[in-house]
């Protein structure tokens, strides 16, 4: 599961991109996973909430979202995050941001402001979900997709 870097530009964070350790309270019953509040310093509003499974080994993306701010958050399993970020008056241009979310040693929000690129991997065995919640409705026009392989996103997916 190791990852090839065209550029060495893997930085600690990118402007914008918080990660926030999330509250879990276990029990012989059960648990509660904390996820979002609306007076958390990341919510923008609500627009629309999804899970999406994840299966194992399977890369999503690369995805842009020109308007939309993201909350990314694992429940189930083990999912790690590539961010790109290319946008142009950013202090922290060309950088790449990986971070490995889980139901367990990092349970945590991913809060992301629109104008960057990000792709996704499930580590898991079998499957992840994914929980997002996003700020307005997803639009089909307010999103890029671009395909693993592309060359215009300086990381490289690899088994």
């Amino acid at each position: 599961m190791g990852n090839k870097l065209i550029k060495k530009n893997i930085s600690e964070n990118i402007d914008g991109v918080k990660v926030t350790s999330l509250k879990q309270i276990r029990d012989e019953r059960g648990a509660v996973f904390h996820f979002l509040r609306s007076d958390s310093k990341t919510y923008k509003g609500f627009g629309e909430s999804y899970f999406s499974i994840v299966n194992e080994s399977v890369v999503k993306g690369w995805k842009y979202h020109k308007e939309i701010s993201q909350n990314f958050c694992v429940p189930y399993g083990a999912i790690k995050f590539v961010i790109y970020d290319n946008r142009a008056n950013s202090k922290t241009k060309g950088n790449i941001q990986e971070i490995t979310l889980d139901d367990s040693e990092n349970y945590s929000l991913i809060a992301m402001p629109p104008d960057l690129w990000y792709s996704f991997k499930c580590l898991s065995n079998n499957f992840a979900i994914l929980s997002n919640i996003i700020d307005i409705p997803h639009s089909i026009n307010e999103s890029i997709s671009l395909p693993l392989n592309s060359t215009e996103i300086p990381y490289v997916w690899s088994e």
